[in-house]
């Protein structure tokens, strides 16, 4: 499992503007596809779009960064970023590699980021050899800490991960999330309104709360799945991405985006993808 460390301290506005980029699939070469459609493409017409959202302060990445766990993914996907000129804070996710601490892109790899007025934790899901999540003893320990913290200070918790904690309402998908969310969603409830969780895996937005706490889902950069499907099938939406506005006080705010200056053609015969 790759390791998450260390801390970021972002000094933005009061307000913080923060964009989740999920899913975005990038393979071995430029011109890789996913169910037919460019990966490195879309995810540059995404990197547009947030181009034209003005300041943006950081960019919380959600896992399955590549499709096929290279090494030459990971490098093109910090090349697409830097343009943009934002901190970058990633997740694996079930496709990706597992990396070592000495990796040279390591330090995208933290484990919390410090706002001016929220906490954000990231939490690793990956399960090597599976392509359901777990949250291993380390990261329900470090969730239990922040839960804690934000307990004692009054600040906002933004909790990351790239496997959801609830269901979103496809059987295939639902069946494949975080074995041990319950007990995740436990340590989270005691925050209620404070505590908000950002998720990729899935494809597609969602929105769900348990006992406050607020979850959500993000479109991917690439392909999207069809919302309340049985089993796997492909949605014919643009690909986006989302962006969250976090005030004082706990007060936030969250917009999808999606890509409308470019059409991404998918197979929506597609049964699937390794």
């Amino acid at each position: 499992m790759t390791p998450l460390s260390g801390v970021a301290t972002l000094n933005t506005a009061a307000t913080s503007r923060v964009a989740q980029l999920s899913d975005t699939h990038l393979m071995r070469k430029p011109g890789g596809t996913l169910v037919g459609l460019d990966t490195d493409r879309s995810l540059a017409a995404v990197c547009r779009l947030l181009n034209q959202q003005g300041p943006i302060d950081a960019l919380l990445l959600t896992g399955d960064l590549a499709g096929d766990e290279a090494e030459e993914a990971y490098e093109r996907l910090s090349e697409l970023l830097n343009p943009l000129g934002v901190p970058s804070f990633w997740l694996p996710g079930n496709h990706d590699a597992v990396w070592s601490d000495d990796h040279p892109l390591r330090s995208h790899f933290k484990r919390s980021i410090q706002l001016p007025h929220w906490d954000v934790l990231m939490l690793n899901t990956q399960h090597p050899g599976a392509v359901a999540g777990h949250l291993a003893t380390t990261e329900m320990e470090a969730l239990e800490a922040a839960v804690q913290h934000a307990e004692a200070t009054g600040r906002p918790l933004l909790v990351a991960t790239h496997h959801p904690l609830m269901p979103v309402g496809c059987e295939w998908l639902d069946q494949i999330g975080v074995q041990n969310a319950e007990e995740a969603l436990q340590r989270l409830a005691p925050l209620g309104e404070q505590a908000v969780v950002i998720s990729g895996h899935v494809h597609q937005d969602s929105a769900q709360t348990h006992q406050g706490v607020q979850c959500l889902t993000s479109p991917s950069t690439c392909i999207q799945f069809a919302p309340r499907s049985a089993g796997f099938q492909v949605d014919a939406r643009a690909p986006g991405c989302r962006m969250l506005t976090l005030h004082e006080a706990g007060r936030w705010q969250t917009d999808v985006l999606r890509v409308t200056d470019e059409v991404f053609p998918v197979d929506l015969d597609s049964h699937g993808y390794a």
